[in-house]
Order: C-alpha cells, then structure tokens, then sequence
C-alpha cells in the first residue's frame, strides 16, 4: 500500500497544495489539489495492457458530471 504524500508551494501570492495516497485508491493515480477555497480530484486509469493494433497513446477524459446531463460552468460553454 502507497503512503501518503504532500507538498506545497507558493505560486504568486496563493498557497498550491498537491496530496496524492489518501483517496482513489482504485484508481491507478489520484491527486487532491487545493488552492484557496477550491479543490479539485484528479483521477487516471489505464488498461493493463496494450490494444493490438494502436500505434499511439489515446487519451481520454471523462466527466461523470458532463455524461449524466449536467450543466457544468465554464468559460468555453458560454459561447
């Protein structure tokens, strides 16, 4: 089992803290990041192994909020 870890620094005049080892633990990578009031979870999957026939590395992103209908804010939304 992965222990816990947390840094912090100071970027400009706000506090950024990076905590990884606590939550997601199912997933392959999880990172808590904190920034004033604000908080966001990061989680990554990946298969555990290769698709034949794929010469690149495929990303993608997934939002539970955006796949169950949500409204979700954001500057590119508001077009």
């Amino acid at each position: 089992m992965a222990e816990a870890n947390s840094v912090s620094a100071k970027v400009g005049n706000q506090s950024i803290s990076l905590e990884t080892g606590k939550l997601a633990k199912q997933a392959d990578g999880s990172v808590v990041v904190r920034s004033g009031d604000s908080v966001v979870l990061v989680t990554a999957v990946s298969a555990k192994e290769p698709k034949p026939g794929l010469d690149f590395f495929p990303l993608t992103v997934g939002s539970p909020a955006a796949s169950s209908g949500a409204r979700v804010d954001s500057p590119s939304g508001r077009r």
